[in-house]
């Protein structure tokens, strides 16, 4: 257990247990091991201190569907908890089914998403319509006496079958605020929070499992369920559908559970049906109509028909925004968190945001818009990072940030994860890295803008993965896009675009090469150069020879610009 893991009521945390555990480790594993004797759970460990939080924005807070209960418990009970789990899966075999992809070992919403397309396209028949199923308030709840009586049917043990009906009973939460504290005993619903809760809910869903036929697939991840039915006629789909719909509502009603018809949508896999059609969530005259969608948004990655994900990429643009709107208060141009700080950011949330799934959309990558969709992404992290001006070329952020472009960082997580699940070599990791950063240098000596940054830095493969830092002046220096009075009165910013030293446009140029205003800065930078073997003018990526030419050019970049910043 993770030693920073909330406790429960007794206040007892894992880090704690960790600092005791040479003087109390035998008689814990002794109570541990006479519970599972006697089939008998504490009962001090079955009182859940119960948090509140809120799902999410857009929810309305009037609804107890709104927030999510989380049930912190003691940590003495989710060890005891985590025991019987393990000798509950063993004597079940609930990891072994193929269908579930929640809390398995080795499986996860890409392993689930990809299943439902493989089974797709292994189908023979023509037509194949997608129902993807919301459970309302699954886990809260589902009954435990149909999961007792599945728990019999799994030919678990007598021993583990009474442990698990005395771990449910006299189960109690204990909700606690600044005026009152309330308790209520609990007779339904898996505990979120429990290191048990998931596995009894994985032992309700394999009920669900068994009607499905030859021509219809189920998948799940913990309680989101996809079903996948075909045949050659849509007609004949629909029929199919309705009669699963029904089996699964009895399934539901058996569990206690309902099934959300506002939050369950169909979807058409293959086929090429338009979504004009409805299909009845089951076979009664009655029963309410659910209508085809154009995309559907499945364990967080939005599917269509056509594979192009084009509407994910949409989606994962319109949700950075807002986080980069955040992030930008944070970084204006020469104050607030520093450059280095967004770099951490980036790569600790803004990457694993947009790379999530990335297995399953990759497809969209090939796309143009995409490509376009995620560089404009990119381009507001790229900015907070580097401290750069807006009107700098999204493809110079890229270089002088040495990051890649966001459609082949996304190609490159894709690759690591291969890596790390032994599904490539390091060679060929490093081979196919190598042709990523071709197709970035590509780019980069077509880019009709960042010529001066062009200049500098003309080969991306030496500026990608040097840590160097950076800062609001040195981009500047690296761009030409900044407080140079020629740059700004380009853009109607400046009443003229001379220097102040009276010798032509105040250029990045003329500030680096030829500005009187800058000689003595000029000279040191020269210096530092010659004394590492670098040409004059500093050219074809000279300044990133090493640490020293680097730090010297930012030197002379801060030096020389925050004498204009002071004017």
């Amino acid at each position: 257990m993770k030693p920073s893991r909330a406790p429960g009521l007794d206040g007892i945390t894992a880090k704690m247990l960790r600092i005791a555990w040479p003087v109390i480790s035998d008689s814990i594993t002794d109570l541990y091991e006479k519970c599972l004797k006697i089939a008998r759970f504490p009962n001090c460990w079955k009182i859940a201190k119960l948090v509140i939080i809120p799902k999410g924005k857009g929810k309305n807070p009037l609804l107890t569907g709104s927030y999510r209960p989380i049930s912190l418990l003691p940590t003495l009970g989710k060890a005891l908890e985590s025991l019987i789990t393990s000798r509950l899966e063993k004597e079940t075999g609930l990891n072994e089914i193929g269908q579930q992809h929640g809390y398995v070992t080795g499986r996860s919403t890409e392993t689930a998403v990809k299943a439902l397309y493989d089974w797709t396209d292994q189908c023979p028949n023509r037509i194949i319509v997608g129902a993807f199923l919301d459970i309302t308030g699954a886990f809260d709840y589902v009954r435990w006496s149909p999961i007792f009586e599945r728990l019999k049917i799994l030919r678990i043990s007598k021993r583990t079958l009474a442990l698990l009906e005395n771990y449910l009973t006299n189960r109690s939460a204990t909700l606690m605020s600044d005026k009152e504290t309330r308790t209520r005993q609990m007779t339904r619903g898996c505990p979120q929070g429990s290191r048990l809760g998931p596995t009894l809910w994985k032992v309700a869903m394999s009920d669900a499992f068994e009607p499905i036929g030859h021509q219809s697939h189920m998948i799940a991840y913990a309680d989101d369920i996809a079903l996948a039915v075909g045949a050659a006629r849509l007609d004949t789909v629909k029929k199919r559908l309705s009669q699963y719909f029904d089996q699964l509502t009895n399934w539901s009603n058996k569990f206690g559970l309902k099934f959300s018809m506002a939050k369950s949508q169909i979807m058409t896999l293959k086929g090429g049906v338009k979504p004009t059609y409805t299909v009845p969530f089951g076979s009664n005259a009655d029963a309410i109509q659910i209508k085809a969608t154009k995309t559907v948004k499945y364990l967080g990655v939005i599917i269509d028909p056509r594979r192009s994900f084009r509407d994910h990429v949409e989606d994962i643009s319109d949700k950075s925004k807002e986080m980069f709107l955040r992030l930008r208060s944070m970084t204006s141009a020469n104050w607030g968190v520093e450059q280095s700080t967004s770099l951490i950011i980036y790569k600790s949330v803004f990457l694993p945001r947009i790379t999530y799934a990335a297995s399953i959309w990759q497809k969209a990558l090939e796309l143009k818009c995409s490509i376009k969709t995620l560089g404009s992404i990119q381009r507001d992290a790229l900015r907070a990072i580097t401290g750069a001006y807006r009107t700098t070329s999204t493809a110079a952020l890229q270089v002088i940030s040495g990051q890649l472009p966001l459609d082949l960082e996304v190609k490159r997580f894709i690759l690591r994860r291969s890596l790390k699940t032994n599904d490539i070599t390091y060679q060929e990791y490093e081979r196919h890295l190598h042709d990523l950063l071709e197709v970035w240098q590509e780019r980069w000596n077509t880019v009709d803008k960042g010529e001066w940054t062009f200049q500098l830095i003309p080969d991306v493969r030496i500026r990608y993965g040097l840590p160097l830092t950076m800062d609001h002046y040195t981009s500047q220096m690296l761009t030409g896009h900044g407080d140079f009075r020629g740059k700004l009165h380009s853009f109607n910013k400046a009443p003229a675009p001379g220097c102040a030293c009276g010798n032509g446009s105040e250029t990045v140029k003329h500030v680096l090469l030829a500005c009187p205003r800058t000689k003595i800065q000029r000279q040191n930078l020269k210096r530092k150069l010659q004394q590492e073997q670098c040409p004059w003018p500093p050219y074809d990526g000279a300044i990133l020879t090493n640490k020293t030419t680097y730090e010297a050019f930012r030197t002379f970049a801060r030096e020389s610009l925050k004498q204009r910043t002071d004017r």
